[in-house]
């Protein structure tokens, strides 16, 4: 009697560690598809992937047996606005430019739009301000695990720093803002005093210093830029003449008309949330954006939603309206995780099933440009966060 109370009154044991059987896993690592497989996580961290006659099962796992469904790495969107949950993205326009401003401020972990995101497989999301001035500040690498602490949400801070150009920061208040002109002068501006801020220490130069960070390659620049003249000018200001880490983000309104010279230089494109554009000619066709890019060499290609323009839940769409549309099956797989890993600067983190990464893993009945098969079960950091059976969300 005695030993069954001691035994009673010991703390429950925490599982060594979780292992996911599935039919097919998409590692997205070099376009490895593991059939049969098990995948080993431990300690947050990926320890194992291989087919289940392979792997053995530890003795002390929580196994999960998802025998007739597809793993693959967690969904990252890099241009979302949802970080508030509601109406307070930041985007002050009294100022043309205001590389000092953050969204870190204004992060509301766990709301609604992200536990929706996260019930459709999307783990990570750089949340960013508006577009209404060409540097609107930093955005935030936010984790959509459920906490109400901003600490433990943001996996990166800035995640990023926004720009925009052309027509959304276009002014009428008489300052450089009304014209591409006086725009690309005061960028070129910010972006020779962010060089000078990052041969010393940013904490001394506090209104520059997020541009400065990105001279030091701890991140890059989110360009929010339409059409071919403006892609090309993103392409040329920070890639070629400043040499920053650089994304294109939405690339539409024909921006792929430039595709041949973006793909020379090889500039990063975050496509969408337009996924086409109709053009008004004798032939009258439909031209996916992703196929137009691809079709002229461009491989580091992402897509998005601009959240809440496209619902966060329906980011894994916009990659299967990107196929719809002509682009390639595997671009369209790798534009929703190891490509945005990668464009964002966290490809060692999160993006692929290999070992060592972090367990950001979605479990879904069908492979992920399907949207007829739900999502099933989610992990991130090795933890579940989202389980089917606990009640289906889509």
């Amino acid at each position: 009697m005695l030993a069954a109370v001691l035994l009673a009154a010991l703390p429950a044991q925490e599982p060594a560690g979780i292992a996911l059987d599935v039919a097919v896993a998409l590692t997205m690592e070099e376009r490895q598809v593991v059939h049969n497989a098990r995948i080993l996580v431990r300690d947050g961290r990926i320890e194992q992937v291989g087919r289940r006659a392979e792997v053995a099962l530890p003795d002390g796992y929580t196994l999960y047996d998802f025998h007739d469904s597809y793993a693959w790495p967690g969904a990252v969107d890099l241009h979302s606005h949802v970080h508030s949950g509601g109406f307070g993205d930041t985007n002050d326009m009294v100022h043309p430019d205001n590389p000092e401003l953050r969204v870190l401020d204004t992060i509301v972990p766990g709301n609604g739009d992200f536990r929706d995101a996260l019930a459709s497989g999307v783990t990570l999301v750089n949340s960013i301000p508006g577009s209404g001035t060409n540097i609107s500040g930093a955005g935030a690498l936010v984790r959509m695990i459920p906490t109400d602490v901003v600490d433990e949400a943001v996996m990166r801070s800035p995640g990023s720093v926004k720009v925009a150009q052309g027509y959304n920061p276009e002014r009428d208040g008489g300052d450089l803002g009304e014209s591409r002109m006086g725009m690309w002068w005061m960028l070129r501006w910010f972006l020779a005093r962010g060089a000078e801020a990052a041969e010393g220490d940013l904490y001394d130069h506090p209104e520059i210093a997020h541009v400065g960070g990105i001279f030091q390659q701890r991140y890059p620049f989110l360009v929010h830029t339409a059409g071919g003249r403006d892609v090309y000018g993103t392409v040329r200001m920070f890639a070629l003449e400043a040499g920053v880490p650089v994304i294109v983000s939405h690339g539409s309104f024909s921006g792929y008309v430039v595709g041949e010279a973006v793909a020379r230089v090889g500039t990063p494109l975050n496509v969408g949330p337009r996924n086409f554009d109709f053009n008004f000619n004798a032939m009258a066709r439909i031209q996916g954006l992703v196929e137009g890019y691809e079709s002229t060499g461009n491989t580091d290609i992402s897509v998005q939603t601009d959240s809440p323009v496209i619902p966060q839940e329906d980011y894994l769409l916009q990659a299967a309206m990107a196929e719809r549309l002509g682009a390639s099956t595997w671009t369209a797989l790798e534009a929703i995780n190891v490509k945005p890993a990668r464009q964002i600067l966290v490809e060692d983190q999160v993006g692929r099933l290999v070992p060592g990464l972090q367990a950001d893993i979605v479990i879904s009945a069908g492979q992920p440009l399907d949207p007829r098969h739900p999502v099933q079960l989610v992990l991130i950091e090795g933890a579940v966060v989202y389980d089917i059976r606990d009640g289906q969300r889509f």
